[in-house]
């Protein structure tokens, strides 16, 4: 009998092992992405869940991850979810709550748009009707440097970035009603959303991601609090309809 109970006892620790959650990030090591995955980890390993942490390297790895896992939870945006390639569609079944929402913001030396700005390298596409020089970076804490140091006169930030910067002409918020010179400019309300995709995980784990004190205080510091709707059909919309816009 007692060999029976050891038996089971193995197999139930076997299980337990083998059901560890992934949490998949779709980028190098070292950016925003891994920055916020490491907190979620950290934070779930603190209330006792089992993650594994998995930096892919890039998207096309994610996605490939994601679809090969039993259980994941995937840190994504609009701008690498636009990616055809990357594509993971966002649905009902999928999505679980968005962390955080990054307006953008324009800035310039002067009071007006410099001639060549600074932009992430997968932006080209969201300036096409812009009169201006576009010089692409990895990403923007790169743009800052280069319009800091004067490689160009006007850039594309994420509000965080954009409000630490001094002696700066602030062009256009997106998340501003009042759009300014950029009236016109279709892409004028462009948010960035970082949020999470499921499968196959545990309420309880949601819900602990959900209160997350540490990314509830990034979101109030760097003017990142997340945009949410009631309706979970509203969430998606909202979330495609930017997705649409990164491509």
């Amino acid at each position: 009998m007692k060999k029976i109970w050891l038996s089971v006892l193995m197999v139930m620790m076997l299980i337990t092992k083998v059901s560890a959650i992934e949490l998949i990030v779709p980028a190098s090591a070292g950016g925003t992405y891994h920055k916020f995955a490491t907190i979620i980890a950290d934070d779930l390993k603190q209330k006792g869940h089992e993650v594994k942490l998995v930096v892919s390297g890039n998207c096309v790895i994610g996605k490939k991850l994601w679809q090969q896992s039993k259980s994941a939870i995937m840190i994504n945006s609009e701008a690498t979810n636009s990616l055809e390639k990357c594509n993971v569609p966002i649905s009902k079944e999928n999505f679980a709550v968005n962390l955080l929402t990054a307006g953008w913001v324009i800035v310039s030396k002067t009071d007006s748009l410099g001639e060549k700005m600074g932009i992430v390298s997968y932006m080209k596409n969201i300036f096409k009707d812009l009169d201006v020089k576009l010089v692409p970076y990895k990403n923007t804490t790169e743009v800052k440097a280069a319009f800091l140091v004067g490689e160009i006169d006007s850039a594309f930030l994420t509000t965080g970035r954009a409000s630490s910067i001094e002696n700066k002409v602030e062009l256009l918020n997106t998340q501003d009603k009042d759009k300014g010179k950029f009236r016109k400019w279709k892409n004028n309300d462009l948010t960035l959303n970082y949020y999470l995709m499921v499968k196959n995980v545990d309420d309880k784990i949601i819900d602990a991601v959900k209160n997350n004190e540490t990314l509830g205080a990034i979101a109030s510091k760097k003017n990142m609090m997340p945009v949410t709707y009631k309706s979970l059909n509203k969430q998606i919309k909202y979330l495609k309809r930017n997705e649409k816009k990164w491509k």
